[in-house]
């Protein structure tokens, strides 16, 4: 009987220990989300914007005010460093992919091959100010497999934000 005890210990040590912090880890991620989305909608709000876009990325929060063509990006690093892009002022916005070099293979048989390090969305502006560039993957922060969803998520972002462009330079002509 105190064998199965043991064991019985045992096994919920070993699962429930790691499946307790990680539980404990995504709560902490939940509400650390949600209090820089409330002070992303607190900006939003005293700048005048009422966003009918958000995009919770895992270090920003991007946001679109299609009235009033702005698009608010919250960079969690700095909490204080609020941007806001006027769509007017944007030229165009693509979706840019940035490779590494990594040598693969053997001493004699050395191959180098391409590793995507980010997909960004790249704004250009019109009044040839500095681009500016959000990510949405960093091979660095995100893993591998959730390359292919956030590539779909900044194409759509670019087609949203490329038809809203297109339709500010067919008005302006």
């Amino acid at each position: 009987m105190s064998t199965l005890i043991t064991a019985l210990v045992l096994i919920i040590s070993t699962i429930g220990i790691p499946l307790m912090l990680f539980l404990i880890n995504k709560k902490k991620n939940r509400i650390r989300n949600e209090t820089f989305l409330k002070l992303f909608s607190q900006e939003g709000s005293r700048r005048g914007l009422s966003f009918s876009r958000q995009e919770l990325l895992r270090g920003k929060i991007i946001g679109l005010d299609g009235i009033k063509k702005m698009l608010l990006v919250f960079d969690f690093a700095n909490a204080g460093n609020i941007i806001g892009i006027a769509m007017e002022d944007v030229k165009n916005c693509t979706v840019q992919k940035i490779y590494d070099s990594v040598v693969t293979g053997t001493e004699r048989n050395e191959k180098i091959e391409p590793h995507l390090r980010s997909i960004e969305l790249k704004f250009t502006f019109k009044n040839n100010m500095e681009p500016f560039q959000v990510s949405f993957y960093d091979s660095s922060v995100n893993g591998i497999y959730e390359m292919a969803e956030l590539e779909e998520k900044a194409k759509t972002w670019e087609a949203l934000l490329s038809q809203m462009i297109f339709k500010e330079l067919k008005i302006s002509a």
